[in-house]
């Protein structure tokens, strides 16, 4: 049951620019919210264009975490089974196995007696190479957000040389806590990337707006764009959010709603990304120099239209 107390957003939930940060300012509080889901919003689009679904993509994602070729140590070398897998993101069993046997025909995960695994050879495949330098590069571009914005990032460790193989590991991990974090709210992945979409338009557009109190139109379309999903496909599941009270019509015009759901999910995505930052310093990255870590360079944010 839904709480009586959800509210639209408005832009006068995040503090203008200016004086705001002039101050150097904790990992913490709306803009810092902004920035982390706008990196979400951007993996998961990137996610939809390597493998069409988003089901893949976390399917992937948690067998890299589990047992793959992105850390700097060789800590994580024990496959996983379906059962382990299905289990940890919050998948029917079925679902995660169709995915994970789609991966393995496809050669981006191996399956062996032991379980599933992502090895070095599978990471060099074109595709999937562009994916996961992508992921890495949004991460970059999230340090070098914040560091602009006057967020205290973490200091760097100067007894380790980054190994971007790292940061791609943090990344997943990221886009993985994005997807736990919010599942609650919405257990279809599509219906929560476009969920989270139409939150961070709607936020973006707000804050950039040229005096905090416009109200930011984000249609079905600008959804559809930001992930590169066809209209029709956007619009079906915005329907279906619109009916379950997750979003708000007025006429074209989609608004996200403030309800306790939302609001403890953002606190349960900040957290983890502060503590991912965190490891990402102890990687050794260079956060007092961000723009110097990235492979492919700075990716564009997702597109509004």
């Amino acid at each position: 049951m839904r709480t009586s107390r959800a509210s639209t957003w408005s832009a006068a939930m995040l503090p203008r620019p200016g004086k705001d940060l002039e101050a150097a300012a904790p990992l913490s509080g709306p803009v810092f919210d902004l920035h982390v889901l706008e990196f979400g919003v951007s993996a998961m689009a990137h996610a939809l264009e390597m493998f069409g679904s988003l089901n893949s993509a976390v399917v992937f994602a948690a067998t890299a975490r589990a047992c793959g070729p992105f850390d700097q140590s060789p800590g994580r070398k024990r496959p996983v089974s379906i059962n382990a897998l299905a289990a940890s993101i919050g998948r029917p069993f079925e679902t995660t196995r169709r995915h994970a046997i789609a991966l393995v025909e496809g050669g981006l995960i191996a399956r062996a007696p032991g379980g599933l695994s992502v090895t070095t050879d599978a990471i060099v495949e074109p595709r999937l190479a562009r994916f996961t330098e992508s992921c890495h590069d949004l991460l970059v571009g999230l340090v070098e957000d914040l560091g602009k914005g006057g967020f205290v990032l973490p200091p760097t460790a100067t007894d380790i040389t980054y190994d971007p193989r790292s940061g791609v590991g943090i990344a997943l991990d990221l886009i993985l806590a994005a997807m736990e974090s919010h599942g609650p709210r919405e257990e279809n992945f599509t219906r929560l990337a476009l969920l989270l979409a139409v939150e961070w338009g709607h936020s973006r557009r707000a804050y950039a707006g040229p005096d905090g109190k416009s109200d930011p139109m984000i249609r079905t379309s600008n959804a559809a764009r930001m992930l590169g999903l066809p209209y029709a496909t956007t619009s079906r599941n915005i329907d279906a959010l619109v009916a379950r009270g997750l979003l708000t019509r007025s006429g074209a015009i989609l608004h996200p709603v403030a309800d306790a759901p939302a609001i403890a999910a953002r606190a349960a995505l900040a957290n983890r990304a502060r503590q991912l930052l965190g490891r990402l310093a102890l990687c050794g990255f260079p956060m007092e120099h961000p723009g110097t870590a990235y492979i492919r360079g700075r990716m564009p944010p997702p597109d509004l239209g």
